[in-house]
């Protein structure tokens, strides 16, 4: 919820005075006075789920020396930077004389915004962070009406947008927070406020710093919740105008004009989100065969029915069906997004299960089409190429589940010719694999997290070396399932990774990976392969693979001599 200024003052010193111990411990630092985020950040933040965020202070214009000595700046450690700034701050002397026509001033500026990307990217490997774009500069006194001076500032700002996206965008465990929009929505002369600039370095309004707190936690908190992987969709009044077993196919509201292009328009933004990777699923109290009407008939329609991975059209409670949906997807509820204009089948929902993500449609359709966009709940989304073709993954997962129900087990295995292909890493495949490594908690050996830019390194290490498997089957591309991270000893490899997706387990895909591995080791005269096992709550049901493949336990750590050849499973055809 949005609080006035007041409302947050007094909710954060309410809560202030409750001397809770911490549970997040954020740094904040800016290339200005940053202070006034507090109550609105602080309350934001207790919105979204924390319970005692507890902030820490840089003084303004250390940003650099924060990058170098973070916990000296801070006075102590923190779980989370969030670092704001604006070009004119920070290269103030090189900004004045590049608007007095000294052009060499611009490579410099350019090569400071670089250094300074540079080092938020060092300072990533230690602590989260999260920094902002840097808005249009609006130095104090400039006239930006005067068209020499925009021009300059344009020119300006286009090179420092180019190398600060280029070179801060390399660096996966940074996530940035877009102060620019922010400030281009609200309006330079709407968010400055002159006489706290002079005061106190303090560049904004006091309701700016209402919307920075808003929005720079959303951000923040993209980074420590699920990110969703579904949207759940209601039909009649969400998808289109009216109620279809009433008002016919040719009676409903879906057209270019108002209000019903409001609908078409909310389609198209559902389509997008499909494209990003993102499930869409249909939760309707109707009866099947007028929706599906709908669906193949309506001309004026976006969404087709292949863009739909799960339906549950029916008269139960929504509830049971997203239920139902969040289990046939194999994902968790927190995972999923429900839309529905009515606010008693919300309400339902929120009741029954209070992990799911709700949005209702807005009283005003105009609002309809950004009411995905205003949640913030898919912002700061890394896609894959894997993510970008779940759908298509899942309408054959449920083909395969299809076949499954007439087959015996080896049967089944059979009738899928299945084939694995195990390869050296390339680079189109970085932020899959750096996905899995964050993601995947069941099949996951030693639960190491690696961000892209630590796998990329891997990939060029002459120490590591990095594999990938790739699952297929007569149903579809089960895309890139698996990572090895595999560490060239003195006498021999050591597997320090090793993980699969839990869409290919129980296939015979794990015993085919590693089976390749080793195969590969052999092959390279490497007479020992070593494999670490490190137990958490999760990763249980993998205690005794390197045992069940034949590996010795030695000193805390599984051995393979080829003392017992690893078989692959008759069902996979193995490529290597």
């Amino acid at each position: 919820m949005t609080r006035s200024a007041r409302e947050a003052a007094l909710f954060w010193r309410e809560h202030t005075q409750k001397s809770l111990e911490p549970d997040f411990v954020l740094g904040i630092a800016g290339s200005f006075t940053v202070e006034p985020i507090e109550v609105h950040l602080g309350s934001s933040l207790i919105d979204r789920g924390w319970k005692s965020p507890k902030f820490r202070f840089a003084d303004y214009n250390q940003l650099h020396q924060l990058c170098l000595e973070h916990e000296t700046v801070f006075g102590g450690s923190v779980d989370h930077v969030l670092a704001l700034w604006r070009i004119e701050d920070v290269f103030s002397a090189a900004v004045d004389g590049y608007l007095d026509d000294e052009d060499e001033r611009l490579a410099e500026i350019v090569s400071g915004v670089e250094e300074l990307a540079l080092l938020f990217g060092q300072l990533s490997s230690k602590v989260a962070v999260t920094v902002a774009d840097p808005p249009f500069p609006s130095p104090w006194g400039v006239d930006l009406r005067d068209s020499r001076v925009s021009r300059r500032l344009s020119r300006l700002y286009f090179e420092v947008g180019k190398t600060w996206n280029e070179t801060i965008n390399e660096f996966s465990r940074v996530t940035v927070f877009d102060l620019a929009t922010l400030v281009l929505l609200e309006g330079i002369k709407d968010t400055n406020d002159l006489t706290k600039w002079a005061l106190y370095h303090q560049p904004y309004s006091s309701q700016f710093w209402i919307e920075i707190g808003e929005a720079s936690s959303a951000v923040i908190a993209s980074g420590y919740r699920p990110t969703p992987k579904c949207v759940v969709l209601d039909c009649d009044n969400t998808l289109w105008g009216g109620i279809i077993g009433e008002d016919g196919l040719g009676g409903i509201e879906l057209n270019d004009t108002f209000p019903g292009s409001a609908f078409r328009v909310f389609q198209k933004r559902l389509v997008q989100l499909r494209a990003a990777g993102i499930m869409l699923a249909i939760a309707s109290k109707n009866d099947i065969s007028i929706v599906e009407e709908v669906f193949a008939s309506h001309g004026e329609m976006i969404l087709g029915k292949d863009d739909i991975s799960c339906w549950k059209v029916n008269w139960l409670p929504k509830s049971e069906n997203i239920r139902e949906i969040a289990s046939e997807l194999n994902i968790g509820l927190d995972s999923l997004v429900f839309v529905d204009d009515s606010s008693f089948e919300l309400a339902e929902v929120e009741m029954a299960l209070p992990e799911v993500s709700l949005l209702q449609v807005p009283d005003e359709l105009s609002e309809l089409p950004s009411v995905i966009a205003d949640s913030g709940l898919f912002r700061h989304i890394s896609v894959s190429d894997e993510d970008r073709e779940r759908t298509q993954m899942m309408l054959a997962e449920s083909s395969r589940k299809k076949v499954q129900s007439t087959l015996s087990g080896e049967a089944f295995l059979q009738s899928l010719e299945l084939e694995v292909e195990v390869f050296s890493l390339r680079e189109e495949h970085i932020a899959r694999v750096a996905q899995l490594t964050n993601k995947t908690n069941q099949f996951n050996l030693t639960t190491v997290r690696r961000s892209e830019s630590e796998i990329a390194a891997l990939m060029e290490s002459e120490v590591f070396e990095v594999r990938a498997v790739r699952v297929a089957d007569r149903f579809g591309d089960y895309g890139v399932v698996g990572v090895a991270v595999i560490e060239r000893m003195k006498d021999g490899w050591l597997i320090d990774s090793f993980l699969l997706s839990c869409r290919v387990l129980g296939r015979g895909v794990e015993s085919a990976f590693l089976s390749a591995l080793v195969e590969e080791a052999k092959s390279d005269g490497i007479e020992l392969v070593e494999g670490r096992y490190n137990p958490t709550v999760k990763n249980g049901q993998v205690a005794t693979f390197y045992q069940d493949h034949g590996f010795l336990i030695k000193d805390g750590v599984f051995e393979n001599l080829y003392s017992g050849e690893l078989t692959v499973p008759t069902h996979v055809a193995l490529k290597r």
